[in-house]
């Protein structure tokens, strides 16, 4: 019953967003080689349009003035995690090789800037990682999900510390982030979580169904990698994550971070 009452709002839905889409194109192909503020403007604009097109209400901080490269980093909910941020402020991404292919939305990553991971390949780690520092180098923000994969949003999986070599080389900063999905009473929903065998489709889907849907994102205070270990400061970042998240630290979590700061990484 509930799936066929909810059947005309996802409509609805889908057809603003495909509507939406389509805007962006013509937006992409007007703008994008526009001098950067503007260029970030549209970015900007066009990803809040596209949460309030799904239904999403956006209550987030406002991004802290930093004057040097900056490398945010976040748990990872849900594909939606990208606009979230996005929505607040133009930054690079750093994301997986296979999203490039994925219909017209790898056409916008790529055309936003997304930089491309192919995560089975060491050699491509370390492109990456030049590749991060030379935005970090130029005063560029870039944002990484340092968890590797998505959760239900209920928790956090240890961060990995590879990605955070590129701060360590130039003179910027780390920008710990929480993004929390919160329902119509401020409880927790995993409405918007894209994780486990569910296709983009299903994740779609289930977010144009919801109601009273909303996406939460606060910054904690920027870290310097002075005199810290990658390894340190990915432990660092996850717990300020954590602490701004709400996310109580089990036993395990203690144990799987303590192990990713003391284990050798392979890059």
């Amino acid at each position: 019953m509930a799936w066929t009452v909810r059947l005309p709002l996802r409509l609805w839905r889908i057809g603003r967003l495909l509507v939406h889409l389509l805007w962006g194109v013509i937006l992409t192909l007007r703008y994008a080689g526009a001098p950067a503020p503007r260029w970030a403007a549209v970015i900007c604009r066009w990803s809040a349009g596209l949460l309030s097109c799904l239904g999403v209400a956006l209550r987030a901080d406002p991004p802290p003035a930093i004057s040097t490269g900056c490398l945010l980093v976040s748990n990872h909910v849900s594909w939606l995690d990208i606009y979230v941020i996005l929505a607040t402020r133009r930054v690079r991404f750093v994301s997986k090789a296979e999203v490039r292919a994925w219909p017209l939305v790898g056409w916008f990553a790529a055309r936003t800037g997304t930089l491309f991971l192919e995560r089975e390949k060491k050699s491509a780690a370390l492109r990456i990682g030049q590749e991060i520092g030379n935005h970090l180098a130029a005063g560029d923000w870039v944002a990484v999900f340092p968890e590797g994969t998505t959760t239900d949003g209920r928790g956090m999986l240890p961060f990995r510390a590879f990605l955070l070599q590129a701060v360590l080389d130039r003179d910027a900063v780390v920008l710990p982030a929480a993004i929390r999905y919160r329902d119509r009473s401020g409880g927790y929903t995993d409405a918007a979580a894209y994780f486990g065998d569910m296709s983009l489709g299903q994740s779609l889907w289930r977010i144009c169904g919801a109601r009273g849907l909303s996406a939460q994102l606060n910054f904690a205070s920027p870290l310097s990698p002075k005199g810290a270990s990658r390894r340190t400061l990915a432990v660092q970042a996850e717990t300020a994550v954590r602490d701004l998240a709400g996310f109580p630290v089990t036993e395990r979590d203690q144990a799987s971070s303590l192990a990713a700061a003391l284990t050798k990484e392979s890059a």
